[in-house]
């Protein structure tokens, strides 16, 4: 069975690397066309066009590696059911767990890379193609205005009433500070204007208050108020998305957003799906082999047909569970990000019974 399975590995590594790369290359072509078509590229440096591409590599490998697990997969197993090679390792007594054990192991690999991609790479890429995308134009929608912003500023929850954006520096009216050293203590700090350069933040004419429980206790002028917390200007104007956030940084922003009373569900549902993406490369791995075997005698183009049209239900089923089933109020957001890997592998389970 060692040799089974080393050549069951064999069979499926060529496919899952040429149908990876091959949409891989499918999102940057239509990435490069989509920037030429709205910029001049006359003055748009090729060079910069190149590397925004280049960034955006690691997203588009968040999708396409279930892509490459479910047509390795399935091609693997469809050569096996022609070639009657399946039919000598049931008659040898294995069972079909068996045969799809080591596709399952490859596809479990598989998640574990994209996770670590999705955890470790993707966060620092997207927030570098976005940088580099804001450079060349393909993002230049960025307002200079934002009003009602708040922020985490080190101890302090910050309320801002109007950020403008100078160049790489701001300038923020209408200042509140809040801080909750102790449960019936809060701790608040006015401003009417301030300035933030390179880390440092500057509030002029500030003045200090203490609040126990309904109780004003403190209330004095402190002048300039002086806090170093460096931050990305930017952020403030188009929050970072779920693709720059690592899982720990989107958990923490949930957290911040619960302490306030904010929606956080979709930020739920984001945190989710940093996990259930990667799961999908097992389950692909897992189902597709089993749908090769039945309909292997349809021909080897067959299992690319299976691979391609399990990956169209699953993304059609995973987008609208996640940008539509989740704004019910009875669908928890675990649930959202899950549901479509919980179908899919009771399907496989269900098929693979009917197998044995």
């Amino acid at each position: 069975m060692k040799k089974i399975d080393s050549y069951v590995l064999r069979e499926m590594l060529v496919p899952f690397l040429i149908g990876t790369v091959a949409v891989v290359m499918m999102f940057q072509a239509n990435t490069y066309i989509a920037v030429a078509k709205r910029l001049n590229m006359d003055n748009v440096p090729l060079k910069a066009v190149l590397q925004f591409i280049l960034y955006s590599t690691p997203t588009y490998l968040n999708l396409t590696l279930p892509v490459g697990a479910a047509l390795g997969s399935s091609l693997a197993m469809s050569r096996l059911a022609r070639e009657s090679e399946l039919t000598a390792m049931r008659a040898a007594g294995a069972r079909i767990l068996r045969v799809i054990a080591p596709i399952a192991w490859f596809g479990l690999g598989v998640a574990l890379m994209h996770f670590y991609m999705v955890e470790r790479i993707m966060p620092k890429a997207t927030t570098e193609a976005n940088r580099i995308g804001m450079q060349i134009g393909y993002l230049g929608y960025a307002p200079d205005v934002k009003t009602n912003a708040m922020l985490n500023l080190g101890k302090f929850t910050a309320s801002f009433g109007a950020v403008f954006k100078k160049g790489d520096d701001l300038e923020i009216q209408k200042i509140l500070l809040i801080e909750q050293p102790e449960p019936d203590v809060t701790q608040l700090i006015t401003a009417d204007k301030a300035t933030y350069s390179d880390g440092e933040w500057r509030f002029e004419n500030s003045y200090f208050r203490i609040l126990e429980g309904q109780d004003l206790t403190t209330a004095k002028p402190i002048g300039t108020l002086v806090i170093n917390e460096k931050i990305i200007p930017g952020d403030i104007f188009n929050a970072p998305v779920s693709e720059e956030l690592s899982a720990s940084q989107l958990w923490e922003s949930i957290k911040a957003g619960r302490k306030l009373g904010n929606d956080t569900k979709r930020l739920e549902v984001n945190f989710h799906t940093k996990f259930a993406l990667p799961v999908a490369c097992f389950i692909f791995a897992f189902v597709a082999p089993i749908f090769a075997i039945v309909f292997a005698r349809g021909g080897g183009f067959v299992g690319v047909l299976l691979s391609f049209g399990l990956c169209i239900l699953y993304y059609n089923a995973f987008i609208i569970s996640t940008e539509i089933l989740y704004k019910f109020p009875f669908v928890p957001a675990w649930l959202a990000a899950w549901i479509t890997n919980i179908l899919f592998a009771l399907l496989g389970m269900i098929a693979i019974r009917r197998l044995e």
